[in-house]
């Protein structure tokens, strides 16, 4: 047998240099993670908001930070933030440990991570102030804290110089060129806000103060906002729409899905440059005739709700371009959706264990819309293709979910179709071009 010797030498010198310590540690700083960092920072007339913000304020704040880029089962990076809120630190004595809680200041922090947010409750330990320098106080800190399983955790242990940044607010100041996701910010320049998902915001929200705590007391000011033609307010739980909402004049897009409604919101009808409402995943279980009153309304997402028929009043939408019934109870498209002559997109998606799923067996009022491009079928239907599906300008076409497979789909009979997403159950290979 022959020998590649070039192979075997270069493979041995490799071997050497990964168990040389410098070259594992260049490895990791250049070519694979950052460990982790540690940063302090010292701000007068600061504040801390909401729990996790740094602001402007009354108070001296010492921010202590750890963050590390190392891979993690399912995250891959991770921060944690812990900051010390004194009116004055030049009041605090020197070596003397003083307990946490404490009336004299207030200890904060949470940690992050790609899919975790978890505020510190329960902080427990001391603080200890080590020098009188009024740039660079020294601080020890000994801190536990109580998990959400009850378990008490230790927190940060050691101790840290604390430099005073004079210059934060400058520095940190941003120009979000009208894009916002954060309700506290976008207040503070109500004139530059033109788009807003609070959805990052809200679910942090949440976990800060609880599942039951309710939607945050700031969304009632959401009317500041008169330039705002776009809102996502995903999963912030909405009972209802905050007072004032009728002031978004300019709004075009929004986006209330998975919230709690369950009654249409009226007080949209007031808002006439809508175009795109989202109210999938609500508790809607009709739709009121007066909805027609939204004459510049194009998109209407009404997946996931309580329907227990097809809505009628959506037909009064003349304008209407894209309509999603997905889980609506159905089993016949009726005749009367011939009034929707300017829709293009149809979804009548059906999720298999989902007690208001479509099954669709009649479709053949869909031959009334001579605008209909797209229709989704996923998981919807009760048996096999209808026949009528071969008599639509279809160009796109989704039958995902219904058992069926490319002997069932003639695609010779849809000349115009440019995309064809089929697959058996339960798989979830990539869509078949035609």
């Amino acid at each position: 047998m022959r020998i590649n010797y070039n192979f075997w030498l270069l493979f041995s010198c490799l071997q050497v240099a990964v168990a040389c310590k410098p070259v594992k540690r260049i490895y990791r700083r250049t070519l694979h993670w950052q460990e982790s960092q540690t940063r302090t920072k010292y701000l007068r007339r600061a504040d801390i908001i909401g729990g996790t913000e740094l602001d402007s304020g009354r108070f001296e704040v010492l921010q202590y930070s750890y963050s590390s880029t190392r891979p993690y089962i399912s995250d891959t990076w991770y921060s944690k933030e812990l900051f010390v809120r004194v009116k004055q630190i030049a009041n605090l004595p020197i070596s003397q440990p003083l307990p946490v809680p404490n009336s004299a200041f207030s200890v904060i922090g949470y940690d992050r991570a790609t899919w975790h947010f978890e505020q510190f409750r329960n902080i427990t330990g001391t603080v200890t102030r080590l020098n009188n320098s009024p740039t660079q106080p020294r601080l020890r800190l000994d801190l536990q804290y109580v998990n959400s399983k009850g378990q008490q955790k230790p927190l940060v242990r050691g101790t840290f110089t604390f430099r005073l940044d004079s210059t934060y607010f400058q520095r940190t100041r941003k120009d979000f060129q009208g894009h916002y996701d954060d309700l506290r910010l976008a207040l503070k320049e109500p004139a530059k806000v033109r788009s807003l998902d609070l959805t990052t915001y809200a679910i942090q929200y949440e976990k800060r103060n609880g599942r039951d705590s309710g939607p945050d007391t700031l969304y009632s000011r959401l009317g500041e906002l008169y330039n705002l033609d776009s809102l996502r307010l995903h999963l912030s739980g909405l009972p209802r729409l905050p007072a004032g909402f009728e002031k978004l004049k300019r709004l075009k897009k929004l986006d209330l899905s998975y919230n709690h409604l369950t009654e249409f919101p009226t007080v949209l009808y007031q808002l006439d440059s809508l175009q795109e409402l989202n109210l999938e995943y609500n508790r809607l279980d009709s739709i009121p005739a007066s909805i027609s009153r939204l004459k510049s309304l194009r998109v209407l997402n009404l997946d996931d709700n309580r329907l227990v028929r097809y809505p009628e009043a959506v037909n009064g939408l003349t304008s209407l371009r894209k309509l999603s019934l997905g889980n609506a109870n159905l089993r016949i498209v009726p005749g009367s959706i011939r009034r929707l002559q300017q829709l293009e997109v149809l979804g009548l998606e059906g999720f298999w264990n989902d007690k208001h799923r479509n099954q669709m067996t009649d479709l053949d009022a869909l031959l009334a819309l001579p605008r209909l491009r797209k229709l989704n079928l996923k998981g919807g239907l009760a048996n096999k293709l209808p026949e009528v599906i071969y008599q639509l300008p279809l160009e796109e076409l989704n039958v995902q979910d219904n058992g069926l497979d490319s002997a069932d789909v003639n695609l010779r009979r849809l000349p115009k179709l440019k995309k064809l997403e089929l697959k058996y159950y339960p798989y979830f290979p990539k869509p078949i071009q035609p």
